[in-house]
């Protein structure tokens, strides 16, 4: 019963207040395959997932984030339907997805994170930045 988080939701940023509310039970350092843009009109980050790199994180091809857990698949549920306003799947800005995640301990599991819609690509790509480290922490 878990989710990645790679932005604002993470400790020390703006919206981590927001998941406190979820009721989760830990987090970690974690990252997940794919690569990371900004998006000014939205003031998040989006993820785009991709095929694992053939090189351990830090670096390209990786994303760095929180894996975060809850104790039951009750507070998993309302957690993510509390998170999935945030993050806009109802306007269609994101959607929620199972992503492979490597804890730092060397864990992989399967957690629910937020990307950005296929149909958002060309956009992303016109108009994002692209945040080369993986690390929406080094943006800020």
């Amino acid at each position: 019963f878990r989710s990645f988080i790679y932005g604002p939701l993470r400790e020390g940023g703006a919206q981590h207040v927001w998941l406190k509310r979820t009721g989760f039970e830990g987090l970690c350092a974690a990252c997940t395959p794919g690569r990371l843009g900004h998006v000014a009109e939205w003031k998040v980050p989006a993820l785009v997932p991709g095929a694992i790199p053939e090189a351990l994180p830090p670096g390209p091809g990786w994303v760095a984030g929180e894996f975060v857990g809850y104790d039951d698949a009750e507070t998993l549920e309302a957690a993510m339907e509390n998170l999935d306003a945030l993050e806009g799947v109802a306007e269609e800005r994101a959607e929620r997805r199972l992503l492979p995640v490597l804890l730092e301990g060397g864990q992989v599991y399967k957690a629910w994170a937020w990307v950005l819609p296929a149909e958002h690509l060309p956009r992303l790509e016109r108009e994002a930045l692209e945040i080369r480290s993986g690390d929406w922490k080094d943006y800020l």
